[in-house]
């Protein structure tokens, strides 16, 4: 095999019984064969891209025991649509998003060998040398072994085949391996996540012993899994074990220093796609020049470095100490000026001053106090960049109401073969007008979403009233009575004689109010709670969701927190209540739900009015919903997460 065979060609390879792709060249593949591995070539292809993009040509023998990548058997176009059908299904929850774009999925560069960093499962394989090491089969905690698993690039497999023989007789136990494979330098870096207690010599030795078998393999660490659920395993600080504590990785030009365990995009190659779209959004000048630029999620200032190469000042927010040192150390070897600020985005996100934002946060979204401060900010534009579309859908909903439109959404395919997507939304200015539910004479009732406050709090900050008195042109607009922060429903809003007409009817209890809550346990079917004084909140149970109880109350009194302190007193606090809720319960619906709000909603409104009997009902509101059909998938068993990450 000589002359022009001898440059680089892609060719399909059968590894311990597994068809595989690799590029590079073949002499060089001869040269270093991979212990315990017989190889021979089967057939050469024309491109990388054609094989992987070609359904019929991916067999995974790992199915069906994985189960990891669900798009397996479908063509790559089929695929890309249903991931663009994905998103749009998200954002059609949602009316406020009805006009925004959502382009076609942008392909990855390759759909197999692109995920640079798999965090894996170990556990022995009774009767052999060697541990099993790969996912968990779906709704187990049993370990799926995946030696030819085609989204992990081939350069990464003789090292964890290394690994199966090195952790078979480990004591103390590895459970999981968090490994990382560079583009940019050709090197893997290993972290060995321990069960309990660290035996510093005996990893010590495993790792000098992998790196001389694999010396592609620059660095070894150790991390001490806390005492957590397994989602949280991986979580923790690594202690460096041998050789290099980090790795490089490169997008297009700029070069990122990667600590064990910073987040980093695990398809690079694909990740390009996402910086440019974010690039040409944000310092897009048609809209006067760029003042300044902050990123809120920067991980190791990937966004960050790149928007400094052409605009700034640029500053970067992140939360995790170890992540902040990569953004810095990122920043310098790239030759541009980036201020880090290592701390929470929900601390600092209302001193920044930027006219443009990039939002990179996980999974569950943004938090409610963060979207706040990028309202009273104003951004002339933002991208905001997610994994999970729900969330992103959520979000972008409360940044409508806070005055930034979503542009359009642009799906990308970072996560091939897998029903996972990735999405940049392109956000721009723009004024955000009330639903009005009804009308009569110069009294209305507007809906409030659960992010703005009744009254402006603080000066500058939006308010329903602001934008109900700038939709209407009556500057004399009033409420006749609030609704808290974080609950949604319809407000009425008058002036003059109608509005004194409202606060009598509020006065003599000759105003109906219905709420709906969702309550932590399963309360009686109906009861009564009184407070202090003459507050009486009564209840009924409407239905069960997911362990949880859906109740109707009818407040007999409209005191502040009256409904959130009557059901918390009785052992049963509104969920996703910060003040009177139960905080384990709400970080769980959080995460898993998208929960980011009390869920409290005033869905009635009756009263006689000087026509007739009057009734405004109001549907849940759309994130509660959304909230509700996740928790009922996840008592089902259907909403699995990528279980590589």
């Amino acid at each position: 095999m000589g002359g022009p065979f001898m440059k680089n060609i892609t060719f399909v390879l059968q590894y311990t019984g597994t068809s595989l792709l690799f590029k590079k060249r073949a002499a060089d593949f001869m040269a270093r064969p991979t212990r315990n591995c017989t190889a021979k070539i089967l057939r050469f292809v024309d491109s990388c891209r054609t094989f992987a993009h070609s359904a019929r040509m991916l067999a995974c023998p790992h199915r069906p025991l994985c189960g990891a990548c669900g798009l397996l058997d479908l063509p790559l176009s089929e695929q890309l649509e249903l991931k663009k059908r994905k998103v749009a299904s998200a954002l059609a929850r949602f009316p406020a998003l009805a006009r925004a774009e959502i382009r076609a999925c942008r392909p990855a560069p390759s759909s197999v060998g692109y995920r640079t960093r798999v965090k894996l499962a170990v556990e022995p394989a009774p009767g052999t040398n060697r541990a099993r090491i790969g996912l968990y089969a779906p709704g187990t905690h049993r370990v799926v072994d995946i030696p030819g698993c085609l989204v992990v690039p081939p350069e990464l497999l003789p090292c964890v085949e290394e690994l199966r023989r090195l952790l078979a007789t480990s004591d103390p136990k590895v459970p999981h391996v968090d490994l990382r494979w560079s583009r940019a330098t050709s090197s893997i870096h290993v972290t060995l996540v321990a069960a309990g207690p660290a035996a510093q010599g005996h990893f010590r030795k495993l790792a000098e012993e992998l790196m001389s078998v694999r010396p592609e393999v620059i660095g070894v660490g150790l991390r001490v899994a806390p005492r957590a659920p397994v989602s949280r395993a991986l979580a923790g600080v690594t202690d460096n074990l041998a050789g290099e504590a980090f790795i490089e990785e490169r997008i297009g030009e700029l070069s990122f220093r990667l600590s064990p365990g910073a987040f980093f995009q695990v398809n690079p190659a694909a990740a390009e796609l996402l910086h440019e779209l974010v690039r040409t959004w944000l310092l897009d000048t048609a809209e006067g020049p760029v003042k300044g630029v902050a990123d809120l999620y920067a991980g190791v200032g990937a966004f960050a470095v790149a928007l400094a190469r052409e605009a700034g000042p640029v500053t970067a927010v992140e939360s995790v100490l170890t992540a902040a040192d990569d953004a810095v150390a990122s920043a310098m070897r790239n030759g541009v000026a980036v201020r880090v600020v290592q701390a929470p985005a929900e601390d600092v996100a209302a001193e920044l001053e930027a006219d443009r934002i990039v939002l990179d946060p996980p999974r569950r979204g943004v938090p409610r106090s963060v979207l706040s401060a990028i309202g009273r900010a104003a951004p002339a534009r933002v991208a905001y960049v997610s994994c999970e579309p729900d969330s992103l859908a959520r979000d972008l909903d409360v940044l409508a109401v806070l005055g930034l439109a979503t542009h359009a959404v642009v799906p990308v395919d970072m996560f091939p073969l897998t029903e996972h997507v990735e999405s940049v939304a392109l956000l721009e200015r723009a004024p955000w007008k009330p639903e009005i539910l009804w009308r009569e004479g110069d009294a209305m009732a507007v809906y409030k979403p659960a992010c703005l406050p009744t009254h402006p709090q603080e000066p500058g900050e939006p308010s329903l009233l602001a934008a109900a008195r700038a939709a209407t042109g009556l500057a004399d607009l009033q409420p006749a009575h609030r609704l808290d922060v974080g609950t949604s429903g319809p407000v009425l809003l008058a002036r003059g004689e109608a509005l004194r007409n409202l606060g009598r009817l509020f006065e003599t209890r000759a105003m109906i109010k219905e709420y709906l809550a969702l309550v932590r346990g399963v309360p009686h079917k109906a009861g009564r709670v009184g407070g202090r004084g003459d507050e009486v909140t009564r209840y009924k149970r409407e239905a069960v969701k997911g362990g949880y109880g859906l109740v109707r109350c009818f407040p007999e009194t409209g005191r502040r927190h009256q409904i959130r302190r009557h059901l918390a007193s009785i052992g049963h606090p509104i969920l996703g209540d910060e003040r009177y809720g139960d905080a384990r319960t709400n970080r769980f619906l959080a995460e898993t739900c998208l929960l980011a709000r009390p869920f409290l909603h005033l869905a009635v409104l009756a009263f006689e009015g000087p026509h007739g009997p009057v009734r405004i009902e109001c549907p849940l509101a759309p994130e509660l919903v959304l909230a509700l059909d996740r928790l009922e998938a996840l008592r089902a068993g259907s909403d699995a997460p990528d279980r590589m990450e």
